[in-house]
């Protein structure tokens, strides 16, 4: 199963094209399932059906539902805590789901949590996210690194051939005095959301949609999300573009790519119609949007994760070497861009090799020898 994430401003605009992308690809004959994030559930205002937490079949190949994202993730929390034993665990095992609160990065969380079954359903051959917004996505791609480097800044903790002794030797609180247990819960969080983040990245096959207005094109900010986007491991294959055709000039379009497998996107111009319609209707904008362009559904073959451990590339459009800062800081690679940060784990640091970092049009390479 595929994912594909539209994400924009949080507005209608987004909904609307994640459905027209939803209906039209069910009606070239995939099994689409379409979920809207987050809590202004705008998706079943614009199809006129009363959605939920679990997919309504709106048509033979099309499903829709709404996240509850509180009641997601406290099902979620359920499931783990009677794993949790002894020390701060065991207490940890007394919180109830119903005490859990609500916090920055659920709604994309428990979209991840949705995807996750829905693959495991084997119902579906692609899954459309409306949302996140855009902002959120960048906040929640890093929670992992936040929470690795508490995680190594406190206990001196890590997992997997990146564990190194220095990071032990430097914790605040190192892990060796105190119970393992006490900090199990802290190491499966982390791994947790790892394995989340790699379920969306370039390699697993997902992709992501950003739905702009066409005055917005021209400004830094999307360059600056692309890159951000890029720098996390993610793949933007298409810009969908509300206004007219006349309203980007030759220049900015010589920026972009021109077919869907590009390193930088292409740029999608239409109206994006946000007012409510029936399921074909929906499926009309979605063909109208993407014309012949491989009906818009064109997915590059799933890349394999590379094998070597000692090796990164990253595809980040945009990229500018003047303004990337690379640093190796308690053996973990840390590179920054602008507001953006990264830290990444490249075992061959640990054994004493060093590391190596180049950049060629919009590829970062790092490696170490």
């Amino acid at each position: 199963m595929r994912i594909l994430l539209i994400a924009g401003q949080g507005t209608s605009l987004q909904t609307a094209a994640a459905l027209s992308t939803a209906c039209h690809a069910a009606q070239t004959g995939l099994r689409v399932l379409i979920v809207g994030i987050g809590p202004s559930h705008r998706l079943g205002a614009l199809i006129g059906r009363s959605l939920g937490s679990h997919p309504l079949e709106l048509e033979p190949n099309l499903a829709a539902m709404e996240t509850a994202s509180i009641d997601e993730i406290g099902q979620h929390w359920d499931a783990f805590r009677p794993g949790l034993r002894g020390g701060l665990a065991g207490r940890l095992r007394e919180i109830g789901s119903d005490d859990l609160p609500s916090f920055p990065g659920m709604d994309e969380f428990s979209a991840l949590l949705i995807a996750n079954r829905a693959i495991s359903s084997k119902r579906f051959d692609l899954a459309v996210f409306d949302g996140p917004a855009i902002d959120n996505l960048l906040r929640v791609l890093a929670l992992p690194d936040t929470i690795r480097w508490v995680v190594r800044l406190i206990f001196g903790l890590d997992r997997g051939s990146g564990r190194s002794r220095s990071s032990q030797e430097m914790a605040l609180i190192p892990a060796a005095i105190i119970a393992p247990n006490s900090v199990a819960p802290l190491q499966e969080m982390r791994i947790l959301l790892e394995e989340q983040r790699a379920k969306i990245d370039v390699t697993s096959g997902s992709r992501v949609r950003l739905v702009f207005d066409a005055e917005d094109i021209i400004l830094p900010s999307l360059r600056n999300v692309l890159s951000g986007l890029g720098l996390y491991g993610l793949k933007v294959d298409t810009i969908l573009v509300r206004g007219e055709e006349s309203a980007i000039d030759a220049e900015t379009r010589k920026q972009f790519g021109t077919e869907i497998t590009d390193m930088r996107p292409p740029l999608l111009v239409d109206e994006l119609a946000q007012s409510p319609t029936s399921l074909s209707g929906w499926a009309e904008r979605g063909a109208a949007l993407y014309g012949k362009r491989d009906q818009g559904l064109a997915w590059p073959p799933e890349q394999t994760p590379a094998t070597n451990q000692a090796e990164l590339r990253l595809s980040i459009p945009f990229l500018d070497g003047r303004n990337l800062d690379i640093a190796v800081i308690n053996e973990e690679v840390v590179v920054r861009m602008g507001q953006f940060r990264r830290h990444v784990l490249l075992p061959g640091l640990v054994s004493g090799g060093k590391l190596r970092a180049r950049v060629d049009c919009d590829t970062l390479r790092l490696w170490v020898e």
